[in-house]
């Protein structure tokens, strides 16, 4: 039997009467987290640019990404535990601080034509490492400053406002890189110090306990029974299945030709799905997971998923180098379509029901 105290029956929310979204506290997180985010899309395509620039190889600029990568999944394997052990806010400011510093001294550097691959490669790798090990703290936090009930709702905004920012990161930071090389580095700077600015606004909520139980917490079914995530009439396993085919069903026109309107259209239809999926299945494991393990469920999750995913740049850069773009592109939907026969496969994934179900199933 799962207990709950009158604390956790009690409604997160920071402005009585308001809904979750009009709150100041979710405001402020939000802000802070959107920035964040921001930052990191805008320098992505910018710091392989910058790396080929500054190196003149494809293979250095792939390995500039891979570092940092490794870097951050490295940090990211202990972030988990080290989120859920400190205060998550406080880390919040420190990672946006070093963000600020770091992509502001290498757009200092750009600035003044002093920027070289070996000092290119510390910074990245170093400020990869510190977001690798904070990074997960943002999302951890967010179980604890609104009410469970509303977390599937709250969670499918954030994935799609992350799929708007990783979808106009890269042509914006692109953009920026054209006008100037250091430009994308110090907007991703100053986006790293709003955030900064925004999370010392927080105020995290005491009102939400601890749950104790077998194999999920009561406010995580209560949350599931609330309401949809996206699309909350529709099963979870099944989309799942349908979106993995489809990633991988796009991908096959880039392996039979390499112009930029067929490589745009294809690439663009690719990300589709990945909000989708992020809301509905993490989503499944975050709602049903106690919020005093929302660091370490992140890392045990992400550490593992992404850690092949580090070595793309460079396998990318040595492919395309080696024997070019189309034998590259198989090779990637060789791995997508692993992916997808995993997803397929599986009946624990594709027994997965619609959110308002969640409540009847264990994690």
């Amino acid at each position: 039997m799962i207990v709950t105290s009158n604390a956790e029956q009690t409604s997160g929310s920071a402005d009585p009467g308001k809904p979750w979204y009009a709150s100041a506290r979710y405001a402020s997180w939000f802000a802070a987290d959107t920035a964040g985010a921001v930052g990191v899309s805008l320098r992505t395509l910018a710091l392989s640019l910058i790396g080929y620039a500054v190196s003149g190889s494809l293979t250095r600029a792939g390995w500039l990404a891979t570092a940092s990568l490794l870097a951050q999944q490295g940090m990211g394997v202990a972030g988990g535990t080290y989120v859920d052990r400190h205060d998550r806010k406080r880390l919040i400011i420190v990672n946006a601080f070093v963000g600020f510093l770091a992509w502001g001294s290498i757009a200092m550097l750009g600035l003044y034509g002093m920027l070289r691959f070996t000092n290119l490669l510390v910074i990245a790798v170093l400020a990869s490492a510190v977001n690798g090990l904070l990074g997960s703290a943002a999302d951890a936090m967010l179980r604890s400053i609104i009410d469970i009930r509303d977390y599937p709702w709250a969670r499918s905004v954030n994935e799609g406002r992350d799929a708007v920012v990783n979808m106009a990161g890269g042509p914006v930071g692109g953009f920026l890189y054209a006008v100037r090389p250091w430009l994308p580095f110090l907007v991703s700077s100053v986006a790293h110090m709003v955030s900064g600015v925004a999370a010392c606004r927080i105020r995290e909520s005491h009102t939400a306990g601890e749950v104790t139980g077998d194999g999920a917490d009561a406010g995580a079914d209560e949350g599931a029974e609330a309401g949809c995530m996206v699309v909350g009439s529709v099963p979870v396993g099944r989309s799942m299945c349908v979106a993995f085919a489809f990633i991988c069903a796009v991908v096959v026109p880039m392996t039979l030709g390499d112009g930029y309107a067929l490589i745009l259209i294809s690439n663009s239809l690719v990300g589709l799905p990945f909000p989708l999926i992020n809301a509905l299945l993490l989503g499944f494991v975050f709602a049903k997971a106690p919020e005093r393990m929302q660091g370490r469920i992140a890392s045990s999750l992400t550490a593992p998923a992404q850690a092949l995913s580090a070595f793309c740049g460079a396998c990318a850069g040595g492919l395309i180098t080696a024997v070019g773009f189309r034998v590259a592109v198989v090779f990637f939907l060789a791995m997508l379509v692993v992916g997808a026969l995993i997803v397929l496969l599986s009946p624990s994934i594709r027994a997965i029901p619609r959110a308002a179900a969640w409540s009847g199933v264990a994690l």
